[in-house]
């Protein structure tokens, strides 16, 4: 390799590592706000329904209000991140 080849080469490294940079330096545009809302609006509801149904001292609507929290949480911490991103 000859000196010209040489220095185009380490220029095209340089640029490499700068378009490198640069990708790794933007940020995402972020999800859509009104289905983040409604998302938050629904699971919060059924979060606060789940704690309401298990309030009512019954076996029965003890294990329901569970399910319902759990459902919520679920949704909350697996199903949204997998939907959103």
């Amino acid at each position: 390799m000859n000196n010209q080849q040489a220095a185009h080469a380490g220029q095209a490294e340089r640029m490499a590592e700068k378009a490198e940079r640069s990708e790794s330096n933007q940020t995402s545009n972020g999800n859509n706000l009104v289905l983040s809302i409604v998302l938050f609006v629904v699971l919060f509801v059924l979060f606060a329904a789940g704690l309401y149904v298990m309030s009512l001292f019954t076996t029965v609507t003890f294990v329901v209000g569970l399910g319902m929290c759990m459902l919520a949480l679920f949704g909350t911490f697996d199903l949204v991140p997998r939907f959103l991103t």
